[in-house]
């Protein structure tokens, strides 16, 4: 048996214990201030310990029904799963009660994007829940953001991809990755400037890390304006921790807190939000640092059980 399938093991053995064992399997982590946002983890959190397959998205499945979380983001980044895989998977999800958002992994600019959202499009219209096609805002060639070719290419490929989303009844959502905020004055295209640019069916999936562990740190206002600028356009949140420009394992800080960012989204709707981190040496401290993480957030008094019990896998 290789690594990836013992730690597939592992974690299957660790759910099932705390499923067993839980008594408030009905109670959710909610939000006394945002009480409409809808709370859940990404998987690629598993990616380099766990394969991506059947087997493992319902063990991903079966934790955040544990943990009392509403949904998962089901990372596939070269969509490799099939839509019949995906289709046992989606009802795996609809009988625990979890929703899930199908998300592949590739940049505006990739020279495969086109062959990979084909596959991601087919996939994600089986799922129930945020229904969004997630792509990278990437840079080019560029050591901060885009040329004015690239600028162009990003733009069209955005514009063409939201078209498509709509036409199948979902979204399309760009992360802010690695492109500077503001490319005024520093001879490139930004972020704000593509917002500027695109349709208004092109919306941003938000990561509150990436704002600060891009090529050039803005401070917390310049984040915190860029968010105001396109908060109605805003699909969906990984909420991450950022600290000297890295992102972390556990949620913990951030140069912009979590609570001014869900405060300025809560004027435009109540985006989900999933816990994204960087990962750890295997999948049981990977598991660990998500538990840890909602934990922070419970004694940080961002969220809350909705029951009067906490969820057992919390405990």
């Amino acid at each position: 048996m290789n690594l990836k399938n013992k730690a597939l093991v592992r974690l299957l053995f660790m759910i099932s214990l705390a499923t067993t064992l839980n008594s408030s399997a009905d109670s959710k982590l909610v939000s006394f201030d945002f009480p409409g946002v809808r709370w859940g983890f990404s998987t690629v959190n598993f990616l380099p310990h766990m394969p991506v397959g059947v087997e493992s998205s319902k063990a991903h499945i079966d934790l955040a029904k544990s943990l009392g979380l509403a949904w998962i983001e089901l990372r596939d980044p070269d969509a490799v799963l099939t839509p019949g895989e995906c289709r046992v998977i989606a009802d795996h999800a609809r009988e625990n009660g979890i929703e899930v958002n199908y998300s592949a992994q590739r940049g505006l600019l990739a020279p495969d994007f086109q062959e990979v959202f084909e596959r991601a499009l087919a996939n994600t219209v089986l799922f129930d829940g945020p229904r969004t096609i997630r792509v990278l805002a990437l840079r080019g060639s560029g050591e901060k953001g885009w040329s004015d070719e690239e600028f162009e290419r990003a733009t069209k490929v955005a514009n063409e991809g939201a078209r498509r989303a709509a036409a199948a009844g979902l979204r399309f959502a760009v992360e802010n990755a690695n492109v500077v905020l503001e490319g005024q004055g520093l001879d490139c295209h930004g972020m704000s400037e593509f917002f500027s640019s695109t349709e208004p069916e092109v919306l941003l999936q938000l990561d509150t890390a990436n704002l600060f562990t891009g090529p050039l740190e803005p401070s917390p206002q310049a984040a915190a304006e860029f968010i105001r600028t396109v908060a109605d356009r805003v699909a969906y949140v990984h909420l991450k921790s950022a600290r000297g420009g890295k992102a972390l394992p556990v949620i913990e800080d951030n140069p912009l807190g979590f609570h001014k960012i869900l405060e300025i989204l809560a004027d435009r709707g109540a985006p989900p939000v999933a816990l994204e981190l960087a990962s750890a040496e295997n999948a049981d401290a990977v598991s660990r640092n998500i538990r840890q993480s909602l934990k922070n957030l419970v004694a940080g008094g961002l969220l809350r059980p909705s029951g009067p019990v906490v969820p057992e896998a919390l405990q």
